[in-house]
């Protein structure tokens, strides 16, 4: 019997963009795998627990009834400081509050008890609330989450520091019921475990790998247009992924008349962007139009690619993976994306992502926004060979165990032990 079996988990998260919807797949899977049953609470539980099914096996999915229950809670709206988080003092408090009461409902809907409440971005829970009080009188349950933005940390002793420290909303994880914390860049384990004083766990930085069975119609469209180029992509076009030197890039490519094709997909919001900004991308777009940049795919109306497997699809389309972010210090599934299919990626030196290329051989490393440095790395990347044409050697495999699903399991096996 597994140890854990008749434990409930309730999996909470008031995102549903980007990666969250994967993250929410793999998490509620892993502990299912571990024996739990789960309660999860999200803004679009249809599509949840489509994803599920993909991400267990036909032994599980026949039981989903009796483990799995999901219930839809509000959508996490941006902050009053109107800033790409959201996060204020009233609606961080108020998803606390919301997640209490919806927790309460799905369990007397099913009669479970839960165990531990788990946030897979527990971000959502922090920002301007540094009160440990706050799950004490909303939640009172054990709890534990993933903590992503926690890079104030590497900066040096200071007021500024301080005051980031208090906005960031760190002091909850003082908080009695809090069990442990997980991160994805394990570069501040140590910080943050001096400050809340609980264990601060390094988790894999997981992914979902399954493809449809047959490529969706924009590969087809892409490999048409590129036409044998190699295919340079991007996935996400948000600023901090260096959309903007992706496109400069793209330009200076087609001025060399150089054989690469480079494919941006995803979803695009215009308040990552200034003024001036914005029109380089119209511009570029335009010029997609007219036919005077045709090595360059671009629809800024595409919008988020809907499912895993369709977004696995696009990206085992590409030579290159775009891992060249900017202003990021964080882990990125693009990497884990890269390992599992085994593509070199481009990427921006330093941070974590930097590192973890770099330690890995898995790609070349760029100074940020160095457009000419990108393009003078991709015939590099094509023949696998770092810059003084020795072989990358990279070590995929090796990634995609320090990555793993097995190695999650693990870590919330052990934190299900702990309640």
């Amino acid at each position: 019997m597994n140890p854990h079996q008749g434990k409930t988990v309730a999996l909470i998260d008031c995102k549903w963009d980007g990666h969250h919807p994967m993250y929410f797949s793999q998490f509620t899977a892993s502990f299912l795998r571990d024996g739990a049953r789960v309660i999860g609470l999200c803004p679009d539980p249809d599509a949840a627990f489509a994803a599920l099914t993909q991400s267990v096996d036909e032994q599980t999915i026949s039981r989903l009834g009796d483990i799995v229950h999901f219930a839809k809670i509000p959508v996490g709206k941006r902050s009053f400081f109107n800033g790409r988080y959201e996060g204020d003092p009233v609606r961080t408090f108020q998803r606390w509050r919301d997640a209490g009461k919806t927790l309460a409902n799905s369990e007397a809907v099913t009669g479970w008890q839960t165990d531990l409440v788990f946030f897979p971005y527990l971000d959502s829970y922090m920002r301007f609330l540094p009160f440990p009080v706050v799950p004490e009188i909303t939640l009172h349950r054990p709890w534990s989450g993933l903590y992503l933005r926690n890079h104030h940390h590497a900066e040096k002793p200071s007021l500024l520091k301080s005051l980031r420290i208090f906005a960031k909303g760190d002091a909850i994880l003082k908080n009695t019921q809090c069990k442990s914390v997980g991160v994805l860049d394990e570069r501040h384990i140590q910080a943050l475990e001096k400050l809340s004083g609980k264990i601060i766990t390094a988790y894999p930085d997981v992914t979902q790998g399954g493809l449809p069975a047959q490529p969706i119609p924009l590969v087809l469209e892409i490999q048409r247009k590129a036409a044998g180029r190699k295919i340079i992509g991007i996935i996400g076009l948000e600023h901090r992924k260096g959309f903007l030197t992706f496109i400069r890039a793209a330009k200076l490519a087609q001025q060399q008349n150089l054989p690469y094709y480079f494919v941006a997909a995803g979803a695009i919001h215009h308040s990552d962007y200034t003024i001036t900004e914005w029109a380089e991308i119209s511009a570029a777009s335009k010029g997609i139009e007219s036919g005077q940049i045709d090595n360059l795919h671009f629809h800024a109306a595409s919008g988020r690619i809907p499912n895993e497997r369709d977004y696995n699809s696009l990206f085992t389309s590409f030579d290159i993976a775009w891992a060249a972010y900017e202003g990021f210090q964080g882990s990125s599934g693009t990497l884990s994306k890269a390992a599992l299919f085994e593509i070199p990626c481009i990427a921006t030196v330093g941070e974590c992502i930097g590192q973890r290329v770099e330690k890995y051989r898995i790609g070349i490393t760029i100074p940020e926004a160095a457009t000419e440095k990108i393009i003078a790395a991709i015939p590099f990347l094509i023949a696998k060979t770092d810059s003084n044409h020795q072989s990358l050697n990279p070590d995929f495999a090796g990634y995609r165990n320090d990555h793993s699903q097995a190695r999650l399991d693990q870590i919330l096996s052990k934190l299900l032990a702990s309640v």
